[in-house]
């Protein structure tokens, strides 16, 4: 889902909030679109550049133009079930992690909505756990291929 959808979102279910929170409910705004800095991080990693509208670009038209190829089992640790579970059990002992998880939950839902009507599959890894799993097993199945042809 792209960040104007998020930022739209996250004010109205603010604005929804502010009676309830005061000035508090702009953590709302931050769940629910802050949380997207994970896909710059990312790009940092993995392209060694910082622009901005670059990444912006990288995540958005660029993935839709090859079929999300470049961004298949990606990793955002924000987008994760076990960061997720964090938030939910912080929000427990915290008024401010509840806030900013109600703006987490609505990001969720978007990007639920984006991935079941644009790409119509998930393309990203959503657990940590699942995303190593993954990984090793993919480096398992590397060397054997290696040790088969002789190298």
């Amino acid at each position: 889902m792209k960040t104007p959808a998020h930022l739209l979102a996250s004010a109205a279910i603010a604005a929804v909030f502010y009676p309830a929170f005061g000035w508090k409910a702009v953590l709302i705004l931050a769940g629910g679109v802050a949380i997207d800095i994970d896909h710059y991080f990312l790009y940092i990693l993995k392209y060694k550049k910082f622009g901005l509208r670059e990444c912006y670009s990288h995540f958005t038209s660029d993935a839709e133009k090859n079929n999300y190829k470049d961004v298949m089992g990606i990793l955002l640790i924000f987008h994760t079930v076990e960061f997720a579970a964090a938030m939910a059990i912080l929000s427990f002992y915290s008024q401010l992690a509840l806030i900013f998880s109600i703006g987490l939950l609505g990001h969720y839902i978007l990007d639920a909505i984006y991935i079941s009507t644009v790409p119509k599959r998930i393309i990203i890894n959503h657990s940590v756990i699942s995303w190593i799993a993954k990984e090793n097993s993919n480096r398992k199945i590397y060397i054997q291929a290696r040790k088969r042809n002789g190298r």
